[in-house]
């Protein structure tokens, strides 16, 4: 019965344990701290841990035979991405200023817009995607730390950066990349052990989720949700549709927000005091980005790959 819901919903494996555990986190917040077992999948280190995991699934499907095309498709979107937020970003502090409006702070919505949830990304590849998107994901992630965020705020000289992560993420990429050139087995194990790790990856990420968060953020942090992914209609639908001759799905669904983009405006507000007056209101807005487009991203391309034509592949 379980299965079958998971293949109804758009990232089924990853949206539906997250929004559970969400839940439970949400009304009942000392559920995860019974003891050090059950709290652990609800600690950032926890999360990481499994995140490292499923980077090594992800870097072992790099194979050199499937190089050059996962290259292509990754690499497309992930200029693309970054254009777009370079762009957004720029003309949003042109029209608005730093302060922005209704409360969006430039540094909230660069944020917003130049993140992305590469484990719901992961999770659309499981459904739609073949093994070069799967390879493809190795490069995608790199969007999914605040590295690439604190780039683009760098960029628009709104704060430094610090580089220091970049190792930190491709390290157990670049372990899975290893194992699944120097063994065709264990590409095909790690490949296909992540349908049973995303579970467990959307459980540990909502066991963090505090639904509360979207009354805090308010209209503003909806505001922030639907620009992001009408980001990807201006930016990487189009590239990948047009230079990747790919569906399209794949380009809407780096349209999320990573958890790790709330703590984007502490870090930011630690090296610029100026922010810290806003930094509340952004960590609350951030978060209601992080919650919506992690459920509505899938529906999204679940409607635009009904519309299209495009079937889900039962692995």
């Amino acid at each position: 019965m379980f299965s079958q819901i998971f293949k109804k919903v758009p990232a089924g494996g990853i949206v539906i344990p997250m929004l559970f555990a969400g839940l439970i986190n949400s009304f009942f917040p000392q559920f995860f701290n019974l003891g050090p077992t059950s709290s652990s999948i609800a600690k950032i280190d926890g999360l990481n841990a499994i995140i490292s995991i499923t980077l090594v699934a992800v870097g072992s499907q790099l194979t050199f035979s499937r190089l050059k095309k996962a290259l292509h498709r990754g690499f497309t979107l992930f200029i693309f991405k970054w254009i777009g937020s370079i762009v957004l970003g720029f003309l949003y502090i042109k029209i608005f200023g730093n302060k922005g409006i209704f409360g969006m702070t430039s540094l909230c919505f660069i944020a917003a817009i130049s993140n992305q949830n590469n484990s719901i990304f992961v999770g659309l590849i499981n459904d739609y995607g073949d093994e070069y998107d799967m390879a493809s994901a190795a490069i995608t992630s790199i969007i999914s730390v605040p590295i690439f965020t604190f780039l683009t705020l760098s960029i628009l000289n709104v704060a430094n950066i610090t580089p220091s992560s970049i190792l930190d993420l491709a390290l157990p990429i670049l372990v899975g990349i290893f194992l699944g050139n120097i063994d065709k087995g264990f590409c095909k194990f790690l490949g296909e052990s992540q349908k049973y790790i995303l579970p467990f990856l959307g459980f540990s990420i909502g066991a963090g989720i505090d639904l509360s968060t979207l009354i805090k953020g308010g209209l503003g942090g909806i505001a922030l949700s639907l620009m992001a992914i009408l980001a990807a209609f201006l930016f990487t639908l189009p590239a990948d549709i047009f230079i990747n001759k790919r569906p399209g799905w794949a380009g809407l669904s780096i349209s999320t927000a990573a958890g790790n983009s709330i703590i984007v405006p502490a870090l930011v507000s630690d090296l610029d005091p100026s922010w810290q007056s806003t930094m509340a209101i952004s960590e609350a807005q951030l978060g209601t980005v992080v919650i919506l487009t992690s459920i509505l991203v899938p529906v999204v391309v679940g409607l635009w790959n009904k519309k299209h034509g495009v079937e889900k592949i039962y692995r």
